[in-house]
């Protein structure tokens, strides 16, 4: 049984209230009480009952959903990458508070009121003295984890898209399964997002093409929403992209984070969150231009990591194109007498241009084995 003691009497009186509950539960048979003394905080119904159960009290206080994670030693961090947010980033921080033991907003060199709404609210805010995009405040954000030794930083949005209470879910996810990193996916579980249906084949294209890129072919290693802002990151994955200088500094870094974790061998994980499309002024760059720096960045990082499937590959396609096609020139030739010029300069483009390819990507990936010993 849980009662909730909204009380603002005296001491002695609160005491008495008590003690009349106590009584009242025994009378009634009950197994026993979860007492709530402070009503701005939110109850863990199952740490509460576990605590009844464990501690093989009658009476214990309710447990509140922040407190498992009050952990100062090494803090739960909320990151807030903003850029121009000063009618969204004091709530957003306000309700982030609550699942954290700080909030850092790095504003990434607005020209509104975005870090003084932030610090209003109770945020440490971290200042960009020009806009350097949104993969350099991701970098700061990492490097102000690493500082502060976290134990999780979890990274959302300043707009107001994002539901702070769904922090709570990430958090719970990467205590189960100890992953480096969660995403909060758009597309996974039974929480559904109302999704433009551009965007939504925007997001399916990119996503084919990322997963390809990061060897996600079978159905458990794939990543349902690789472009999620929403993620939580864990000590190692927080450490070493602290020193990575190679992130993008635009909206590409958040694949850029991807390669990072799947080259180090880091686990990732997603759960189900849930993202408003009805709110105004929620993009900071054109959605076209968006999805071509993030393509192009995913075909350079594909490029870099599997020269041999990008390069390789179509190398050797067209090579044997050209081989067949020389090899049909000839017998031709043979056969009606008359040289086929137009196919055979065919034949040794697709020769050359295989060959060349070829041997660009035997190179690259000598270079990178090498970078890898």
């Amino acid at each position: 049984m849980e009662i909730h003691q909204h009380t603002g009497a005296p001491v002695d009186e609160t005491e008495t209230a008590r003690e009349t509950l106590v009584e009242l539960a025994r009378t009634n048979g009950l197994d026993g009480l979860v007492v709530q003394t402070d009503p701005t905080e939110r109850i863990d119904l199952d740490a509460s009952f576990g605590a009844l159960e464990a501690e093989d009290e009658f009476v214990v206080e309710a447990r509140s959903e922040t407190t498992k994670f009050n952990r100062v030693e090494a803090p739960v961090i909320v990151g807030i990458p903003a850029y121009n947010e000063e009618r969204a980033v004091g709530t957003v921080v306000a309700e982030a508070k609550e699942y954290a033991d700080v909030v850092v907003v790095v504003d990434d060199g607005s020209d509104d009121d975005t870090a003084r709404r932030a610090a209003e609210a109770g945020a440490v805010v971290v200042e960009h003295t020009e806009n350097r995009g949104y993969g350099a405040a991701l970098r700061t954000l990492f490097r102000e984890g690493h500082q502060r030794n976290a134990s999780s930083l979890v990274v959302i949005d300043a707009d107001g898209q994002h539901n702070p209470s769904d922090i709570r879910r990430l958090l719970r996810r990467q205590e189960e399964c100890s992953a480096d990193i969660i995403i909060g996916s758009r597309f996974t579980g039974t929480v559904t997002s109302d999704i433009p249906l551009y965007r939504r084949f925007g997001i399916w294209t990119i996503n084919v093409l990322t997963n390809a890129g990061l060897g996600g072919f079978r159905k458990s290693s794939r990543i349902s929403d690789t472009q999620s802002g929403f993620r939580a990151y864990g000590p190692r994955a927080i450490d070493s992209l602290a020193e990575d200088e190679t992130l993008g500094s635009n909206m590409r870094a958040s694949t850029d984070i991807l390669f990072h974790a799947r080259n180090r061998g880091f686990e990732i994980d997603e759960v189900g969150i849930r993202v408003r499309y009805d709110l105004e002024n929620t993009y900071t760059e054109n959605p076209v231009t968006h999805g071509y720096s993030v393509v192009n960045g995913v075909l350079r990082l594909i490029e870099r990591d599997r020269p041999l499937t990008t390069l390789g590959v179509p190398g050797f396609v067209s090579a044997f194109a050209g081989l067949s096609l020389g090899y049909w020139s000839v017998f031709d030739y043979g056969q009606s007498g008359q040289f086929p010029v137009e196919a055979v300069l065919a034949s040794l483009l697709l020769l050359l241009v295989g060959f060349v390819a070829s041997v660009v990507a035997v190179v690259h990936q000598s270079l990178r084995e090498a970078d890898i010993r």
